[in-house]
């Protein structure tokens, strides 16, 4: 059995311009805090900036650097996340994959282990993460749910512009799916037969001009139940994601204590500069933890 196919998990992160310093210190947390075997794919967004470059001079023997061949921006990430996802498939012998923003971080172990018995325990769910709520409080599907109604609105028919994801909207719609619908994209988990579903359907092969301005979190979740699957909660409080859409749930000390073991996003926003940290950013303190692990228990 080759060394690539003992990887069960692959992790993917998409990296744009100036994210090389946040990107690496995040990889560095999946290497410290994943023990299990596991592939990493990186898709740089075209950048111009030295983001590549850098990258490259970092890469490990179990990364894969992709590349797009332009740049496609937030309003196309699903684009670039699929040539990740064709590649995980056919590339890789990965069960699952982590796909994480490059400002989550991983804070714990065992979350890979953790996720791939949650896989195995639910076969039925596809995608799954920060889903039904939010650490602190009920999810909310209006705002993409207004937006998928406006883009399959008749106007947009009548000229044309109906998103080229209106098949697989139908198809979800008969397996139960509500418009807007998602888990949530900072950091989650698809499996391996949910990304093989939706390539049967065409969901991994999205055009360049595909109409739409949808985030790729609500693009994959509708995807997933079109191709049969169920969406899964796999987050605070009883899973191991923690995560808030800007800035993180509480300062880094007190998730250190918590025992979650990702969170979203590290970098910016509420709990993440020095004044919420003892005079270090967020990233700082996480690092260090990796780093020291022992150090809070030195008198």
């Amino acid at each position: 059995m080759s060394i690539v196919s003992k990887r069960r998990c692959a992790v993917i992160m998409p990296v744009g311009p100036g994210g090389a310093a946040s990107a690496l210190d995040t990889l560095e947390s999946v290497e410290r805090y994943c023990p299990e075997p596991h592939s990493v794919i990186i898709v740089d967004d075209y950048t111009q900036d030295g983001t590549y470059e850098e990258m490259l001079e970092r890469v490990r023997q179990n990364w894969r650097i992709l590349r797009n061949t332009r740049r496609l921006g937030v309003l196309r990430l699903s684009q670039a996340l699929s040539m990740a996802y064709r590649y995980a498939l056919d590339e890789t012998e990965c069960e699952l994959v982590l796909r994480l923003d490059q400002d989550s971080l991983l804070i714990g172990e065992g979350v890979l282990t953790e996720a791939l018995s949650y896989a195995q325990d639910n076969p039925s769910i596809g995608l799954f993460g920060v889903y039904t709520h939010d650490y602190d409080r009920p999810r909310t599907f209006k705002t993409h749910a207004k937006q998928m109604n406006r883009e399959m609105g008749r106007m947009r028919r009548l000229l044309g512009l109906r998103p080229s994801w209106g098949k697989l909207l139908r198809l979800a719609e008969q397996q139960g799916y509500q418009r807007g619908d998602n888990v949530f994209g900072g950091a989650y988990f698809v499996t391996r037969q949910c990304l093989e579903g939706m390539r049967k359907l065409g969901a991994l092969g999205i055009p360049y001009r595909w109409h739409s301005q949808l985030m790729e979190d609500v693009y994959y979740s509708m995807a997933a139940v079109a191709a049969g699957f169920k969406l899964g909660h796999f987050a605070a409080p009883e899973g191991p994601l923690c995560l808030e859409w800007r800035g993180l749930p509480y300062p880094a000390d007190e998730l250190l204590r918590t025992g979650f073991k990702v969170v979203h996003s590290v970098d910016k926003g509420k709990n993440t500069d020095r004044a919420a940290n003892g005079s270090k950013t967020a990233r700082e303190v996480f690092r260090d933890a990796r780093m020291f692990p022992n150090k809070g228990n030195v008198e």
